[in-house]
């Protein structure tokens, strides 16, 4: 069935950001005697949205974060993930090329656990923003992935956008995690993974795997 509208994860999808998130998070838990590695980063933390990592990190290191602390602590880990950002926007290989010509003739949508203002920085700073809508951040759902919720979401806001029948079958996600698939197969998407975050065996839900847009033809799958 023809592909008519995409939905693309953002980290690990669109950029390598995780590196930026780990160092930004590390410095706000710094006062407070928290710290972890890469392995632990990886292992526990990768691909959660800032609410679930936060959970995580109460859970393994023992601390609880009340909900004002929480809220002031998302917000030090944005301000200083866009700093970095600021300076250097680390896109995967073939990104820009692959979006503009998806572009020419499908929707195409986010569907991302990052902070909206992050997804929002990158795509203004590379001139890509006005091709996608609708933008399905942390702040847009109750519950991150594997839950579908924002592949729901993100597919009502597809469908408004629509000039014809858009049925699930007709979208395509593009996932680098284990917890992403899941979230667009319980939504009725398609699903392909692209991204070396995790090994293949990992990924095995999705249609196929690739290592990077870079080698992804729509007209093959």
């Amino acid at each position: 069935m023809d592909i008519k509208a995409l939905v693309f994860d953002f980290d690990g999808v669109i950029t390598d950001t995780e590196p930026v998130h780990m160092e930004a998070w590390l410095a706000v838990f710094e006062p407070m005697g928290i710290s972890f590695d890469e392995e632990e980063y990886r292992e526990n933390y990768l691909g959660l949205n800032d609410r679930d990592f936060l959970d995580a990190v109460s859970r393994i290191h023992g601390r609880h974060f009340g909900e004002a602390e929480r809220l002031d602590m998302i917000g030090q880990k944005s301000e200083g993930a866009l700093s970095m950002l600021a300076h250097d926007i680390p896109l995967l290989p073939g990104v820009r090329e692959f979006i503009d010509e998806a572009a020419k003739n499908r929707m195409l949508a986010i569907c991302s656990g990052a902070n909206r203002a992050e997804i929002e920085f990158i795509l203004k700073s590379i001139k890509r923003r006005e091709l996608f809508d609708p933008i399905i951040a942390s702040d847009s759902v109750t519950k991150g992935k594997p839950d579908p919720e924002g592949y729901i979401r993100a597919l009502e806001g597809l469908q408004k956008r629509a000039t014809e029948l858009l049925l699930p079958e007709h979208v395509l996600a593009i996932e680098d995690s284990p917890k992403g698939i899941a979230a667009a197969r319980a939504a009725g998407i398609r699903c392909i993974a692209v991204g070396e975050a995790f090994p293949p065996s990992e990924l095995s839900q999705a249609e196929r795997a690739f290592k990077s847009l870079a080698e992804v033809d729509l007209n093959e799958i």
